[in-house]
């Protein structure tokens, strides 16, 4: 029995299929759940991005917590976003992943243009006297 596979090169047919950015996250162990929180949250902004700014090489965000031992813990995060063209750094810092990681997603969206809803005004050419 003979298996046939074909093999479609989005290259080769001109077809724009968007990549997955690599995320990294430094500073964190894998089975913590911050590190999914920042995975998940970033994760999700950088795929929104792309499609607006496509030459995203790589993300990487770097963690250092403090007082770990504690009930509560500090976070100092960065994130930064290589491009072909420049390097998008972000810094939050707090007692709260969870909110660390939306403020870090709100501001790499704000890199998006922004959509203007002004009205075109009407041509002084077209008017009726």
């Amino acid at each position: 029995m003979v298996i046939v596979r074909k093999i479609f090169s989005s290259r080769l047919y001109g077809l724009s299929m968007t990549e997955k950015v690599p995320l990294f996250v430094i500073g964190l162990s894998k089975d913590e759940p911050a590190n999914e929180i920042l995975s998940s949250k970033f994760g999700g902004a950088l795929e929104k991005v792309q499609q607006i700014l496509p030459h995203i090489i790589e993300a990487k965000i770097a963690v250092e917590s403090q007082n770990s031992e504690g009930s509560r813990t500090h976070y100092d995060v960065t994130a930064t976003v290589k491009t072909s063209g420049d390097q998008l750094i972000y810094t939050e810092s707090g007692w709260d992943i969870l909110k660390i990681a939306d403020d870090l997603s709100r501001k790499l969206e704000g890199e998006m243009p922004k959509h203007e809803n002004k009205r075109q005004r009407d041509s002084i050419r077209k008017k009726e006297y």
